[in-house]
């Protein structure tokens, strides 16, 4: 008889948190996280003591959530800073942070349990308690509530004196959004992403992005965003004001020579440079509204603090083989292009960062999408960028682009890729090892080729570019030999079951909503 798997407590909790969409359909709404919000007291509504920065937009929410977050804690090492942020790379503990430190396992196997006596109506005794479960106050909370409310926890027992909050998904229904009164809403950029849930139009999904905006508390939004539709949202919502980040910091003179735009157009070349300059309007902003806490942050504090990317965005690696042998150096790009904008930012800071022309750079992708972004799109901007290798001029496995499959049920299956795209039929795949590691090792052996194999006088480097969902970059760090947290097999084996168990239900009641 097979032994049973033994499972570490830490494992047991994760792992029962992943299948709890088993159970508990996603539906959208506050009203699952609103009650468990209550029922732990209501942690993150007490602006007077605990500014919560609420940060949403279609893409560079994550960096500006980091960026607020690094330059507040740089600013006093007395200050305990807590960030929450989704998806995370390689372990589930990445999403809630203090000081940059992930929650611990200790944490997680303390804190968890409590949430779901919570939601069972077992927290209290005896007569109460069966009371209580009469009254059918048993909370059927998903994976991503249950997930904040750890969170809203770890922050309020750690006594954090500043929390910064990402959004998941959208903003209006997020969980994030059961907070009543943050001391800034931001929204990033608002673009065409999860249009079944959201919207089909850019101005309904800033609507609903609009949702985080609080009566009597200020919204500051990115360039790349509807203002007439978000300034009308927040006079509805009674905001007490509506910035853009230059009526915060002026029509700043960039030096040019530091800054990665282009001149000729005007067209920022460096996406992070935005997300910095969005995050700094949110510091000054702050530094009027909370002085006592963010008053004193020095313009050189803001300037470390911002220029921190967070992981697998536009994060450059360079390998090496440890002979000394600059030949046998590797680089290697790891970007969480999910979306044609996102793309178009890569893509742009690719090309300013390591320059075709004159034959100095060639790049080689590996790539794979969630099934619910513009395949096709994102398949055409990458053929715009690569040309057929040397030494393979025939149609098979000719484009140094490698497809691949995640092991998740939002992935897209290559079918799918080759299907919106067909000219990506002369790319590296395999039908029957769909996974990551394979590609990753043939692209990383195929550029060490090229590089080492340089003739006819030219001196081009190829660069590998590993993009695309977040869902196959911890195969790709691990494949690569990162050595950072990671989820075990176990905890990994089950992560994609919250998604797999409640997608379709999310969206078809995110439809039935909306007629």
């Amino acid at each position: 008889q097979q032994q049973q798997q033994q499972y570490t407590p830490y494992e047991e909790c994760v792992r029962r948190l992943y299948q709890t969409n088993l159970f508990n359909p996603v539906k959208l709404g506050l009203q699952n996280i609103d009650a468990i919000h209550q029922a732990l007291g209501r942690p993150m509504d007490n602006p007077d003591h605990l500014p919560v920065i609420h940060v949403a937009g279609t893409n560079g929410k994550g960096s500006v959530a980091l960026k607020i977050a690094n330059t507040v804690r740089l600013s006093d090492p007395n200050l305990r800073v807590g960030l929450f942020c989704s998806p995370h790379v390689s372990s589930f503990r990445e999403r809630m942070q203090i000081n940059g430190q992930l929650i611990s396992e200790d944490d997680v196997i303390r804190l968890l349990p409590q949430l779901y006596d919570i939601c069972q109506g077992t927290k209290r005794e005896g007569k109460q308690q069966q009371q209580q479960q009469q009254n059918n106050t048993i909370i059927p909370a998903t994976f991503f509530e249950l997930t904040t409310a750890l969170a809203f926890q770890y922050f309020h027992t750690s006594r954090a004196d500043v929390v910064v909050l990402e959004t998941g998904l959208g903003g209006r229904l997020d969980a994030t959004n059961v907070i009543r009164s943050p001391a800034l809403s931001i929204i990033t950029s608002i673009g065409l992403e999860h249009t079944r849930i959201l919207g089909n139009t850019v101005q309904e999904i800033a609507l609903e992005k609009g949702g985080i905006i609080k009566p009597g508390r200020p919204v500051l939004v990115g360039p790349n965003v509807p203002h007439d539709t978000l300034r009308e949202c927040a006079r509805e919502k009674g905001a007490s004001g509506y910035y853009r980040c230059e009526d915060v910091m002026g029509l700043v003179q960039q030096d040019q020579e530091q800054s990665h735009i282009n001149t000729d157009t005007d067209i920022i070349e460096d996406y992070d440079e935005e997300n910095a300059r969005t995050a700094e309007a949110a510091i000054e902003l702050l530094k009027i509204s909370h002085p006592s806490i963010f008053g004193s942050i020095s313009k050189d504090t803001i300037k470390r603090g911002t220029a921190i990317r967070p992981p697998c965005r536009f994060e450059e690696v360079v390998l090496r083989d440890g002979n000394g042998d600059d030949n046998d150096e590797l680089t290697v790009i790891l970007d969480v292009a999910h979306n044609p904008p996102a793309m178009e930012y890569l893509l742009r800071k690719l090309r300013a960062t390591y320059p075709t022309e004159e034959g100095r750079y060639r790049y080689r992708f590996v790539v794979g999408m969630s099934s619910d972004k513009d395949l096709g799109l994102c398949g055409r901007m990458l053929l715009d960028h690569v040309q057929a290798d040397d030494d393979n001029n025939n149609n098979n496995n000719s484009l140094p682009i490698h497809l691949v499959e995640a092991y998740h049920p939002r992935a897209a299956k290559l079918e799918a890729i080759l299907a919106a795209e067909p000219r990506l039929e002369g790319s590296h795949f395999d039908n029957e090892d769909r996974g990551i590691t394979r590609q990753i090792k043939l692209a990383t052996a195929l550029v060490k080729k090229a590089n080492n194999n340089k003739h006819e006088g030219t001196a081009t480097r190829e660069i590998l570019v590993v993009c695309g969902s977040v869902f196959l970059m911890s195969e790709a760090r691990e494949a690569l030999g990162f050595d950072e947290p990671r989820d075990s097999e176990c905890i990994s084996e089950v992560a994609g079951a919250h998604l797999r168990h409640g997608q379709e239900m999310f969206g078809k009641d995110a439809e039935k909503d909306k007629n």
